[in-house]
């Protein structure tokens, strides 16, 4: 699955959600990389942070394994699964490594007073995941071959690809009617895309390990290109 641009209005309204609570603005103390984990970065001002988070030293790290606060643990299997797919791990960390589904899951159960239906969202979205994978192969989801999941992921996507090869012929209203028709799985699909993204470009692995995001510094000197091929 390509890898799409952080929607930042999306991840700051995710991280509004998760900073109306005292458990949420812990989660997120965990979650964002801190100053001293970038390079450079010195004052206060450089802490990737959000309002009313705290800066100073971060928190140590649970001990103790992430135990999901929203997903049944059948569901949380299913997500950690989805996130895989949308960013998997090859020479560099993915959404495994991230734990991209403990983000998910902390922010889908605070949405409970402020958002509700992000809750039903992923309940509907799992709920008719699970048919369709019993439906076409008699097992859950999270059952399935890889090569099946697989299957199953790229029909739930294909409305993306349609609009995208499309766009320069199809109007905005007729496209987004055409995805809404398109793939009963599609919503799912997009959902799980999105706040993977998020999830992952705001996390230690995919901002600093992945991006290698460095903080706020400068150059002394532009290196130019290290690539032999532009020497001369």
């Amino acid at each position: 699955m390509a890898e799409q641009p952080i929607a930042r209005r999306k991840a700051l309204k995710y991280f509004g959600l998760l900073t109306a609570t005292a458990a949420g603005r812990e989660f997120l103390a965990n979650w964002l990389p801190s100053a001293s984990s970038l390079s450079g970065a010195s004052r206060s001002g450089d802490l990737v942070s959000m309002p009313g988070m705290h800066h100073g030293p971060p928190p140590p790290q649970p001990a103790e394994p992430y135990s999901p606060r929203f997903f049944k643990p059948d569901e949380f299997e299913t997500v950690e699964i989805l996130t895989e797919m949308i960013i998997p791990t090859d020479a560099k960390p993915g959404a495994k490594e991230a734990q991209v589904a403990n983000y998910i899951d902390f922010v889908v159960f605070s949405a409970a007073e402020f958002e509700p239906s992000l809750q039903r969202e992923w309940n509907d979205g799992l709920a008719w995941l699970d048919r369709e994978s019993k439906r076409l192969h008699g097992k859950a989801f999270r059952e399935l071959a890889s090569q099946d999941r697989e299957k199953l992921m790229t029909d739930m996507s294909l409305p993306e690809r349609e609009s995208t090869s499309r766009r320069s012929q199809i109007a905005a209203t007729e496209t987004a009617a055409t995805e809404k028709e398109a793939h009963p799985g599609f919503r799912l699909y997009r959902l799980v895309k999105e706040m993977t993204v998020d999830g992952f470009y705001s996390s230690r692995v995919g901002l600093i390990d992945v991006l290698e995001y460095k903080g706020r510094t400068f150059l002394s000197e532009f290196p130019g290109c290290t690539h032999p091929e532009h020497q001369t």
